[in-house]
């Protein structure tokens, strides 16, 4: 271990064994790659052996981020881990909420309508909307700068007029239907609740650079109720503040300095990157102060001055392949979702597997999912699991891959009358004899079939797109493409290629990043206004360079609107 490492380490044994005079807070500052969720699931081990399993309580940003540390194996049950809204929500007795029954709402609000929220989907923190995102509606705007209002803690009489008059009519539809919105768990809780669920000795708060200062101020009255409360996030990594967190809410109020715990040493960042990111963030105005090392590789920072995200088919995408053949996993950012656009066609085109594994929500980031039993992929697969040139895991047709991919194809002409009744009835573990295709199959259907199949996988694919419904056959021309290219293979392995905004891929990381500086308007505003407003986005794109491992792409400017880089 060297020294830096025995410093926090020593730093780290001694949370919870300080004088709590001044405050029970201790505070992780974990700047990129420093392993901040292993140090902190060492803690809560630690706390579980000094207390016990039920006085123990842990919260988190999103429900991501809790389960990233769920999955270590603690030592504490699933109750424990979850989202402070999660967590505030099971404790008001699990409230009807507002953002998810919005139907009367744009009935009666037709000029502001809000897109109804998938409850867990929001408690878990799995909804985020990205900055500058081009889908929301003019009452998703209202609703998200009323949030943000609140989650300052600024008093109403400082609102923005429209945004007064918007709290007024969501107030009393709230009131009238008996709802909650997600801000109400927060300063309900705040107001009301005196302990934090299940009465824990100790609090875990991570990724807490992202809540705002409302949500930090109950963390801090349940923590200051137990024994010691752990806060750990970093302030340089604070972006999310559209939502209302701000540095200084996490740096606020000041502790004694024993009470904070600097991880120094990045075992993800390299020397060049490094050395990149450190100039970035060392422009903003407060924050801080901390000794971070790089990993002990010099890694590499290029600049790609010619070629932004409108064209990315050319130097950026063949920089790109050279990565990918040479097993290298490689992450494509940007400010705004819209400027992904150009990149994901081409990826599209080109047959190249990509995802967003941070938002699995997002269909648009992640085309080539598998969780659901009908999807595109899991229906490839099946056809041609079938096929000698499978590769591992192939087989002979059972009825249930027959039905994943013959219960999408046209009827006329290839499946004789009543099939998709009979292949629903079948025992989807049996063997799909050929008698059994003939009782599916038109016999000219059939022959056509076993003649693809005869041939290569890629007939037998060829054969199947040509014959789907028109609703599926739009769908499945990615993937098609994806497994007539790179084999079935292509589809069952996790894509090497990452893309995302900036927002969106938080605590990720890759091999290569792909940096594009472009804004949009309100986001170059905010870079020219200085102070506070361009700390933001300079904190933003310090995130974004700090995904890398290995080396960072800065791409060219579209326009004067973009951050200098």
């Amino acid at each position: 271990m060297s020294s830096t490492e025995q410093l926090a380490a020593g730093s780290l044994e001694e949370i919870g064994r300080r004088d709590h005079e001044v405050t029970s807070e201790y505070r992780i500052f974990g700047p990129p790659g420093t392993g901040k969720t292993t140090n902190l699931t060492r803690q809560i081990r630690r706390a579980v052996e000094r207390y016990g399993a039920d006085s123990v309580l842990v919260t988190s940003f999103s429900r991501t981020a809790a389960a990233e540390l769920a999955g270590r194996d603690l030592p504490i049950g699933n109750d424990r881990v979850g989202t402070l809204h999660s967590h505030c929500w099971h404790a008001l007795g699990g409230p009807e909420i507002a953002e998810a029954n919005v139907d009367e709402w744009n009935s009666d609000n037709p000029s502001l309508p809000i897109t109804p929220a998938r409850k867990q989907h929001k408690l878990d923190g799995e909804e985020s909307v990205d900055e500058d995102s081009e889908a929301e509606k003019d009452g998703d705007t209202e609703l998200q700068r009323l949030s943000r209002f609140r989650g300052l803690m600024l008093p109403p009489e400082l609102w923005p007029k429209t945004v007064a008059e918007f709290a007024q009519r969501w107030t009393e539809y709230k009131r009238e239907n008996g709802l909650l919105d997600f801000t109400d768990l927060i300063e309900i809780s705040l107001r009301e609740v005196a302990l934090a669920p299940h009465n824990p000795s100790v609090i875990f708060a991570d990724e807490a650079q992202d809540l705002n200062r409302m949500q930090l101020s109950l963390v801090r009255k349940w923590g200051e109720r137990g024994n010691y409360f752990i806060v750990a996030g970093d302030d340089d990594q604070t972006i999310y503040t559209f939502t209302g967190a701000t540095p200084d809410a996490f740096l606020d109020p000041d502790i004694p300095d024993d009470h904070k715990i600097i991880l120094k040493q990045s075992y993800r960042v390299p020397r060049a990157v490094h050395r990149f990111a450190e100039s970035l963030i060392h422009q903003v105005t407060r924050r801080q102060e901390k000794e971070y090392l790089p990993r002990p590789e010099d890694g590499a920072l290029d600049r790609l001055s010619r070629d932004g995200y409108k064209r990315p088919e050319f130097a950026i995408l063949s920089s790109a392949v050279e990565h990918l053949e040479h097993g290298k996993t490689v992450m494509f950012l940007t400010a705004c979702a819209y400027m992904l656009k150009p990149l994901v066609a081409v990826l599209r085109k080109q047959g190249i597997p990509f995802h967003n594994p941070y938002r699995k929500s997002n269909g648009y980031w992640n085309p080539l999912r598998t969780g659901k039993r009908g999807s595109t992929v899991n229906r490839i697969l099946a056809l041609l699991a079938g096929h000698p040139d499978y590769g591992d895991g192939h087989h002979p047709w059972t009825h249930g891959d027959l039905a994943m991919w013959a219960e999408v194809l046209q009827s006329k002409g290839i499946l004789r009358h009543g099939a998709k009744k009979k292949l629903s009835q079948y025992d989807i573990a049996q063997t799909a004899t050929v008698e059994r295709l003939d009782e599916i199959f038109e016999p000219a259907a059939l022959e056509s079939l076993m003649a693809a199949w005869d041939g290569s996988y890629r007939d037998l694919l060829e054969w199947w797109r040509t014959r789907l419904t028109a609703d599926v056959g739009a769908r499945v021309q990615f993937p098609a493409q994806v497994a007539a290219i790179r084999g079935p293979g292509g589809l069952a392995q996790t894509p090497q290629v990452m893309v995302g905004t900036i927002h969106s891929v938080k605590g990720g990381q890759a091999d290569v990043v792909y940096l594009f500086p472009d804004l949009s308007q309100a986001g170059d505003a905010q870079y020219a206004r200085g102070g506070a407003a361009r700390d933001s986005v300079i904190r933003q794109f310090y995130v974004g360079s700090t995904r890398a491992r290995e080396k960072l792409y800065i791409c060219g400017r579209e326009s004067a609107l973009a951050v200098s880089l």
